[in-house]
C-alpha cells in the first residue's frame, strides 16, 4: 500500500511515508514528500473526496491536493484530535456542534441515507447466527419505520466523533473523514454525535440550543432526534462486533456493550 503511495502523480520525491494507527476505518498514512508534510488516506468511494474539496474551499476541512478513486491527500494538520484535548467536555461539545452546523451548509449533498441498507448489511454479515439475525431483524423492523429521512435533507457528516475533528495550539479546528457523509435529518447527525462519542442524553438540551444558535431559523425535532438516537446505538452496537470479529480488539468489544446497553435503555425509557 505505501508503495501505490508513493508512485501518485501528485508527488515528485517521497522521502518517507509512515503509518498513523489511530482510528477505526480506513488505513491513513503521514507523507514526507517534495519539502512538504501530507495526510494520506484511502477511501473507498469518490464522494468522499468531493465533499473533502467543498469543506476545505469553507475552511470547514483541511486542503485537499490530490484525490482519485483509492486515495484523498489534504495538508497534515499539526494538531491532536478534539477526543484527546485537555478542553472540557462542554468545549468540545460546542466545537463540534459548530462544526456540524458548517458541514450542514455545504452545497454538494451526498446520496440518500439508506437506514434499512445500511441495518442489514450489518446483521447479514456471515458473524451472526440464523437464530440472533432473526431476533436482529426483528429489533430492526420495530426501529426502521419511524424513521424520517426524506424531508428537511442536509449534508450529514454521520460519524462526527471527537476524534475526527482536529484541534491544533492556536484552538483552529477541522473536521475530516467525510466517508459516513450521507444527506439526511439534522436530528440524525446530532443523534449519531451524541451515540458515538457516548454522551449523556443530560446534554440534549444543551446541544440542541448549541446547534439553533449557530444555524438561525434552524428548529430540531427533539422526537424524531430520538428517534434517531435509538437507531444510532443499535447500528453503532452492529458496527463494533462487526469490528470485533475481524480484530479481537477488546475496546471493540466494550464499545459494543456500550452501544446496546444505550440501546437497550432508549427503548425502555420510550
Amino acid at each position: 500500500m505505501k508503495k501505490s503511495l508513493s508512485i501518485l502523480p501528485c508527488f515528485i520525491h517521497v522521502e518517507k511515508i509512515s503509518s498513523i494507527t489511530s482510528g477505526l476505518s480506513q488505513k491513513c498514512f503521514k507523507v514526507y514528500a517534495d519539502n512538504r508534510v501530507y495526510f494520506a488516506k484511502t477511501t473507498s468511494n469518490e464522494i468522499e473526496a468531493k465533499i473533502a474539496v467543498i469543506a476545505a474551499k469553507n475552511e470547514l476541512s483541511p486542503a485537499v491536493f490530490y484525490h482519485d478513486k483509492h486515495w484523498l491527500i489534504t495538508d497534515f494538520i499539526d494538531a491532536d484530535n478534539l477526543a484527546l484535548s485537555r478542553l472540557s467536555h462542554s468545549k468540545k461539545i460546542n466545537h463540534a456542534v459548530k462544526l456540524m452546523s458548517k458541514c450542514h451548509h455545504l452545497s454538494l449533498p451526498p446520496a440518500k441515507l439508506e437506514p434499512k441498507k445500511i441495518t442489514y448489511q450489518l446483521i447479514h454479515n456471515n458473524y451472526y447466527s440464523e437464530q440472533k439475525e432473526t431476533e436482529l431483524s426483528q429489533l430492526a423492523e420495530s426501529i426502521l419505520p419511524s424513521l424520517n429521512h426524506s424531508k428537511n435533507l442536509v449534508c450529514c457528516h454521520g460519524d462526527i466523533n471527537f476524534s475526527n475533528i482536529l484541534i491544533d495550539q492556536k484552538k483552529n479546528t477541522w473536521l475530516i473523514d467525510y466517508e459516513c457523509a450521507c444527506s439526511a435529518p439534522i436530528e440524525y447527525d446530532l443523534a449519531m454525535f451524541i451515540a458515538v462519542n457516548n454522551i449523556s442524553e443530560d446534554n440534549i438540551i444543551v446541544i440542541i440550543e448549541q446547534y439553533e444558535n449557530h444555524s438561525c431559523s434552524v428548529k430540531v425535532d427533539i422526537e424524531l432526534l430520538q428517534i434517531y438516537l435509538t437507531f444510532s446505538y443499535f447500528i453503532n452496537s452492529l458496527w463494533y462486533t462487526q469490528a470485533y470479529q475481524r480484530r479481537s480488539d477488546i475496546a471493540l468489544l466494550d464499545m459494543h456493550k456500550q452501544q446496546w446497553k444505550k440501546f437497550t435503555s432508549s427503548r425502555t425509557n420510550k
